[in-house]
This record gives structure tokens, sequence and C-alpha cells, in this order.
């Protein structure tokens, strides 16, 4: 069956999924499933091409399989779908988060077709694939160097891929690599301010969170970076609530999030302030942005101010 459920929470490894099921092919649609129906996608997917050339639909952001929920009448016509797929259509979702077992729609696919959850690397793991991935480069990167990155970039996988591109860039051919200049292209005031910008965020303190963005833009940050972050933030906060709901005890938390003791109290203290509704509507609205920047229908820079004007209205 030519359809596939991808959940991750980064956005290169779902890309990487993603390439490995289409491959060259150049017949692909892409969706976002916060802006576009159900309806309107699977009449796209049955949609009889000329030649019966296979046809690859990715929709993006499909929440519907996690924390929100799909019409009625739209959940009928995903299981009918589901049920009797037109054969040359593969069919892709993807949702950066972890998707509900219990759904009818999740069971389905588990079932029937493909789920794929790829777990982000953390801890020795990811010590290890940022080393691999230096070493496909021929770059031998020394454990302090591996460390500084990660450190720097909070353990977000994807942010560690992006510095490890300026890294190449600057080396070129050269296989030693020097802590020193790694330090200079991976900016650690850079990270430090990332670290308090999304702190001043989530304790919605936004005149602060104001004036390190300003300060973030001069230092030519990435604003994808920033809503990266900010989502990673407030979907801690959504799984402690989860979490704390399903009446696990603080070991159980930290093992499921593995995070340490002293992230654990600060993430309870935050998780405190919010309402879960708020978390996913949080997560709903930078999933939404992410796409108009990526689609370019919005400036990436003023992405973050409109975001953080939406939460003073809020």
């Amino acid at each position: 069956m030519n359809i596939y459920l991808i959940s991750s929470e980064s956005r290169i490894l779902i890309e990487e999924e993603i390439e490995k099921i289409i491959g060259p092919s150049k017949n692909k649609v892409v969706y976002n499933a916060i802006e576009t129906s159900i309806e309107d996608i699977l009449n796209e997917a049955s949609y009889v091409a000329m030649f019966d050339e296979m046809k690859y639909i990715v929709v993006k952001n499909a929440t519907f399989f996690g924390s929100t929920k799909l019409k009625e009448e739209e959940e009928k016509l995903l299981i009918n779908y589901l049920k009797n797929p037109y054969p040359f259509t593969t069919l892709i979702f993807t949702s950066y988060e972890v998707v509900d077992g219990r759904k009818k729609i999740t069971k389905e696919i588990k079932e029937n077709h493909h789920l794929i959850q790829i777990n982000t690397p953390k801890g020795l793991e990811l010590y290890q694939k940022v080393n691999e991935l230096f070493s496909k480069k021929k770059y031998k990167a020394e454990k302090d160097i591996i460390n500084y990155i990660i450190n720097s970039c909070l353990g977000n996988f994807d942010l560690i891929v992006k510095e490890m591109e300026k890294i190449d860039l600057y080396y070129e051919n050269s296989s030693k690599m020097d802590l020193k200049i790694v330090k200079e292209i991976v900016s650690k005031t850079m990270s430090e301010n990332q670290f308090k910008f999304v702190d001043a965020v989530i304790a919605k303190d936004l005149k602060k969170a104001k004036q390190i963005y300003n300060e973030l833009l001069t230092l030519k940050i990435e604003p994808l970076s920033l809503i990266n972050l900010l989502a990673r933030e407030y979907r801690y906060l959504l799984e402690m609530k989860y979490l704390e709901k399903k009446g696990s005890s603080k070991v159980e938390i930290t093992k499921n999030l593995k995070i340490q003791d002293w992230q654990l109290e600060k993430l309870t203290k935050e998780a405190n302030q919010y309402h879960e509704d708020d978390l996913k509507d949080y997560l709903i609205r930078l999933e939404k942005l992410d796409y108009q920047i990526k689609s370019g229908s919005m400036d990436k820079q003023i992405s973050i101010d409109l975001f953080l004007l939406d939460l003073y209205e809020y």
C-alpha cells in the first residue's frame, strides 16, 4: 500500500525519509494540512494521472493523527480512502508531534499501511550521529569540538546540522578542525541569546523577548531556528502536562522526555502557567509561520514579530 505516516521532531529526518520513498521522481505535490482540507487532499489523491504515472502527495503538519481532531465527516472520508486508496498515488502524511495510536485513522495506517516514527538522537546517540556526519565529510572532529557544537545548539539535531553546514563551508577540503575557529563559527553568544529569547517568550515577558530578538537579528540569526526552538519548548510543556495528567512520576517524566532533574523543575514551573489547549494553539501557529516562510508568502524577519503580537492579544 502506498500510504505513509512519518512522525519526528526533526524536519531533516522527515525529509530524508520522504526522499527514500520518492527518490528522483518530480511528480510531487505538497500540501499543508493546516491550510488545506482533507477533502481537497483526497480529491487530488484520487485524481487519475496521465499514463498511470505514480504521483506523490506529501501532506505536512498532519496533526490530526496526534493532538488535533478532524471533523466527523472528514474522518470518515479519510478512513474510506485509507481502506481503498488510489493505486497510482503515494500519499505521505508527516507530523512533528507524537501520533496517537488510539485514533481510528492511526490504527488504520499502522495495521494496513506504513507508520514510521523517527526518534531524534539524544545523549550518546546524538554524539555518535554528529561524529558520523563529520566522518562522512572526512573531517577529524575531537570530542571537545563535537560536545561544543551539541551544547551550543541546545541538543537540537536540525540546528546542529545547519551549523555543521557552516563549518563545512569554512573548512572546505581541510580535514583537521580547530576548536577556536569552530567557536567563532558557532557563536556561543548567539546560542545563549536564543535560549534567553525562548525563556522570555515562555515567561510571557514579551518586552524582553522583543529586545533579545532585535539583538539576534543583528547577529544574522535565522528566524526559522527560533521558531524550531519555540516549538520544541511548547512541545515539551505539552508532553509534560500530558504525563502529569497520566499520573507519571518525576522519574518517569525525566525518562520519557530525556531531560535532567533541573530541566524537570524548570518545565514544571513553566507548564503550570499554561492551559493544554493554549499550547496546542501556539504549536499550530508556529507550524503555520514555518510554512509561510518556506513558501515565500511571509517575510521571515517579521514572522517572529507577528507571533509576539499574537501573544500580546492572547
